[in-house]
C-alpha cells in the first residue's frame, strides 16, 4: 500500500519502543478523549484510528484517518487539553510514550522533531483545506475528495476500504448522510466506484471533480 509522507521511519519507532509501552486496542475503543489532560504522544503500530469530535447531539465531524506508523497526540506539548479523540476503527495496536520521554527523545534524535514538525504542518495545511473546502466546495466536490483522501492503494488498484462508512464520510466533511449517500449512487451509476464484497468500492480511475 501506498507510504504516508509523515510516518515514522522504523528505527525512530524501534528506538521509541524502547522508552514507552505497548497498548493493544479492540475495534471501536478509545484511545483518547476529547477535553482529557495527558503527557502522552502514541505511536500507531498496526490498524487504523478515526480522529474526531462529537456533539452533546451525537453528530461527529471527522478530522483524520491514522494509517500504520503514524504519530498522533503531539498537541499535549502545549500543555492543553486534549482537542479531540482518537477511536480504533480495527483492531489496532499503539506505542504509547510518555512526554518527559519524548521531550528527551526530540533533544537527542533530531529526525524525529524533524517528523514531529512536519506532521504539525500536515494537521494545519489539513484543517485549512477543510475550511476552505466548506467555504467554497459542494456536497459533490467534498465527498469525492474524502474518497480519494481515504483511498488506499494495494496491487496498483485504488479502493475504499469496506470499513469507511457513508457516515464516517459525513462527519468528514459536514454534510448528512443522506446527501453523502446521493452522491455515491451517482457514482456508481457512472462506473466511478464498483462495489466489492472484499474491498468495499475499487476505484477503476480518477474520479470526477465535478458533476
Amino acid at each position: 500500500m501506498a507510504p504516508s509522507a509523515d510516518r515514522l521511519p522504523p528505527d525512530l519507532i524501534r528506538l521509541l519502543a524502547e522508552r514507552g509501552d505497548v497498548r493493544q486496542v479492540a475495534r471501536g475503543g478509545i484511545v483518547i478523549s476529547e477535553s482529557d489532560v495527558s503527557e502522552c504522544l502514541f505511536v500507531l503500530l498496526s490498524g487504523r484510528l478515526k480522529v474526531f469530535t462529537r456533539d452533546e447531539r451525537g453528530r461527529e465531524v471527522i478530522y483524520d484517518t491514522l494509517e500504520s506508523g503514524e504519530m498522533f497526540g503531539e498537541m499535549f506539548l502545549d500543555g492543553g487539553p486534549r482537542s479531540a479523540s482518537v477511536k480504533a476503527l480495527t483492531q489496532a495496536e499503539c506505542l504509547e510514550v510518555r512526554g518527559s520521554e519524548i521531550r528527551d527523545f526530540m533533544r537527542r534524535y533530531p529526525g524525529f522533531s524533524e517528523s514531529l514538525v512536519i506532521r504539525l504542518i500536515k494537521r494545519l495545511r489539513h484543517s485549512t483545506g477543510q475550511i476552505r473546502s466548506l467555504a467554497f466546495d459542494s456536497v459533490f466536490v467534498r465527498t469525492v475528495a474524502a474518497i480519494d483522501g481515504l483511498a488506499l492503494t494495494d496491487h496498483g488498484q485504488r479502493f475504499l476500504p469496506a470499513d469507511v462508512s457513508q457516515q464516517q464520510v459525513a462527519g468528514r466533511i459536514g454534510a448528512t448522510r443522506e446527501m453523502v449517500n446521493h452522491v455515491f449512487r451517482d457514482l456508481v451509476r457512472g462506473g466511478f466506484l464498483v462495489r466489492d464484497a472484499r474491498r468495499g468500492f475499487v476505484i477503476p480511475g480518477p474520479l470526477p471533480r465535478h458533476w
